[in-house]
């Protein structure tokens, strides 16, 4: 058996080690895989022996399957055998314009919030100058220009072959081209951006959690397609006339005529206003202008970072005595929710101003949290990582920790950002528990960083 070699990796797939371990890392969508110090000795070459044939191969198809590794023969993965037949039935099947056909399912949460965008997106897609044809099942509903019966029942058994590929999945048909299949949310949330004449490459688009589509899935009443730091354009979902009023003096009328999924949503249930950013909550406020402010800082912080800057998909809690922790992203809503008691403790939990952490190295020393605007000085020491035990249960090491933390660089991200990343974060405590612990851990008033 032939031992793993660098040059099986995929296109933008980094190897990052980890002390003993390492990571597996997509650059270009968020996919990851830890590695154990054993499968790290043969990704450096070293041929599996005979004991070790098992989990070699175990190891193998779950990089395959995650679109880590090619094949044995330095291909790409092997497709689905569905693909081939849906570009086969798909290629025979006349359009009169641009359809996109696209495969649902009633449980799939991805779905679910695909459908709240659409519906958000309603103005977009009744000025759709193509057919969105939705698929569920035997069902399916057109959005945009009509098709004949008959189109709309061939496109619907394409749909049903798209399905096996998983859910959320399309295939672009055109008059003059080839059949293009997209599969999952990102992906297709991308296609419907280019197909209503908007940018994908600067539209941002975040794969949702069940708690986005708790906060998406309940209808908005507009969506503002908001432009955002360094030419990106972000989808705003406002509830309520009084709480569009002061979003729209921050964004303006917004652009009109792209598709944008759904980012931010601004609500107010009762004499509070709330802004989330998919399923977290980024900040609650008692005045329209705090709100305003904060929103306003967060659509600055859109965009690509500096070529020294690290892009974190995190929460932060700066404390006054002039340091900061790292925290899950999925903590953020608890965080805001007790910030009262948490500004009591010296912390004060930053979104602002980007809705991302950005961290910078500093010469081997503890990383730095960049345009923080807190304390005096514009970047603050981070002094350590709070994070949260896997579902799973058991012992975690400190490699698989790291992994885990890396794992939260924003993506499309350089592998030199990754690199700077392991070693940034590889000088600083990291403390894993739940969210009670971590809670009572900030609370402590022993933290001088």
């Amino acid at each position: 058996m032939a031992p793993l070699h660098s040059e099986m990796k995929l296109p933008g797939v980094v190897l990052t080690e980890l002390d003993s371990g390492g990571v597996l890392l997509d650059t270009t969508r968020p996919v990851a895989a830890f590695v154990n110090p054993v499968a790290l000795g043969w990704l450096r070459g070293r041929r599996p022996t005979a004991e070790e044939d098992v989990a070699y191969r175990r190891c193998m198809d779950k990089w395959r399957a995650a679109g880590l590794f090619s094949s044995d023969d330095g291909t790409c993965p092997v497709p689905d055998p569905a693909l081939a037949a849906i570009k086969a039935r798909a290629d025979r099947i006349a359009v009169p314009h641009p359809v996109l056909v696209l495969a649902m399912a009633a449980e799939c949460g991805f779905c679910a919030q695909l459908s709240a965008d659409l519906a958000a997106n309603t103005s977009v897609m009744s000025g759709l100058d193509a057919s969105i044809l939705l698929v569920n099942g035997a069902q399916g509903d057109v959005l945009g220009l009509p098709l004949t019966l008959r189109v709309r029942e061939q496109l619907t058994g394409v749909g049903q072959l798209l399905s096996r590929l998983g859910t959320p999945s399309g295939a672009l048909l055109t008059v003059d081209h080839l059949p293009r299949i997209v599969v999952g949310y990102p992906d297709v949330s991308a296609e419907l951006v280019q197909l209503s004449g908007g940018d994908a490459t600067t539209t941002v688009v975040e794969a949702p959690t069940s708690c986005s589509l708790k906060v998406a899935g309940e209808g908005v009443d507009t969506l503002v397609v908001a432009a955002a730091g360094k030419g990106h354009t972000v989808g705003v979902a406002v509830r309520g006339t009084d709480v569009l009023d002061a979003v729209r003096s921050v964004t303006g009328e917004g652009l009109r005529g792209a598709y944008a999924p759904i980012t931010l949503t601004v609500d107010r249930p009762g004499s509070l206003f709330l802004l989330y950013r998919g399923g977290e909550l980024l900040a609650r406020t008692r005045t329209s202008a705090a709100l305003q402010h904060t929103l306003a800082d967060v659509l600055t912080g859109y965009g690509t970072s500096g070529p020294d800057e690290m892009t974190l998909l995190c929460a932060t809690a700066v404390h006054r005595a002039g340091h900061a922790v790292l925290l899950p992203r999925n903590w953020m809503t608890d965080l805001v929710t007790h910030s009262t008691r948490l500004e009591r403790a010296g912390w004060r939990i930053c979104p602002r101003p980007r809705p991302y952490a950005t961290l910078r190295s500093s010469n081997g020393k503890q990383p730095l949290l960049t345009g923080s605007p807190v304390g005096p000085r514009a970047d603050i020491p981070i002094s350590g990582i709070l994070t949260h035990l896997p579902q799973a249960g058991g012992v975690l090491t400190r490699p698989q920790l790291l992994a885990e933390i890396v794992n939260w660089i924003h993506r499309p991200v350089h592998a030199d950002a990754v690199s700077s990343l392991a070693t940034a974060i590889g000088v600083l405590p990291v403390h894993a528990g739940t969210w009670p612990e971590a809670f009572a851990y900030l609370l402590t008033a022993s933290h001088t960083g």
